[in-house]
């Protein structure tokens, strides 16, 4: 779609809110931005902290059966890590008159779908979360590949929203980067010691894994990723995204000697 039919949408607000972004300006406050500002950084937001929020239901039950002490110091840290992201997610929202009690007691980040489960790009759920976090996790080494792969993507999604018009969506994102990378890291690590030992597990889940996770980067050809760049919330297409993800994880999977 062309910026020209692009702004034929917008209301006169917001076209003024574009006009300022692409002038240099930056974004301090909900309170300066219209309809469909609100609508695009709401839809972010929600998706970062109910991710966060199913991705904490989802690895708890892995915590004790870690096989050291300090796997299951660190599998509990990062379950802790994600609910502190999603708190900072949601109290960002509190300006639109957003109860974060009443909307958490209306959604079941415990669920998840069947495992042989291929949804697409289609949403399958009452909360924000990606797509990724409705299937089932099945072991401890399937918990560690699908950590690694889902929070390197989410770390180069963090990297665009570190660079948002935004402020307050710029320093979520920012605060929220190491944690991202840690989580990416303890996993890749855990992975590098049970490599041999594990290695058909590792593969199998690798195969299951990867095409779940690679939607999380979105579809090409969104037009809302379109009115993301727009708005300086973020600056590169979903394609681009998911091509740099795919070399990380190749690059650094390769290392560990596994047949993928």
């Amino acid at each position: 779609m062309t910026a020209q039919s692009l702004g034929a949408q917008l209301s006169e607000e917001d076209a003024h809110l574009i006009e300022k972004i692409e002038q240099g300006g930056t974004i301090s406050c909900f309170q300066e931005t219209g309809g469909r500002f609100k609508e695009l950084t709401t839809g972010i937001l929600l998706q970062f902290a109910d991710s966060q929020m199913a991705g904490a239901a989802g690895f708890a039950p892995f915590i004790n059966k870690g096989a050291t002490i300090e796997d299951r110091l660190n599998i509990s840290k990062m379950v802790a890590e994600k609910m502190s992201m999603a708190k900072d997610a949601y109290e960002l929202l509190s300006g639109l008159n957003f109860k974060v009690d009443r909307y958490l007691s209306s959604h079941c980040f415990e669920s998840r779908v069947l495992r042989d489960s291929f949804l697409g790009f289609s949403r399958s759920s009452a909360d924000k979360r990606l797509n990724a976090l409705l299937y089932p996790l099945e072991s401890f080494e399937d918990m560690l590949v699908f950590t690694y792969l889902l929070a390197t993507m989410a770390r180069l999604m963090l990297g665009e929203f570190a660079d948002s018009k935004f402020v307050p969506l710029k320093e979520l994102a920012c605060s929220c980067l190491p944690l991202e990378t840690s989580h990416a890291n303890l996993a890749l690590a855990i992975l590098a010691r049970k490599a041999e030992s594990h290695k058909k597990q590792i593969e199998l889940s690798y195969q299951y894994w990867y095409p779940r996770v690679e939607t999380s980067a979105g579809p090409p050809d969104s037009l809302r990723n379109e009115w993301h760049k727009r708005f300086g919330l973020k600056h590169s297409d979903n394609v681009e995204i998911k091509e740099e993800w795919k070399q990380e994880v190749s690059r650094e999977l390769k290392k560990l000697a596994l047949d993928l």
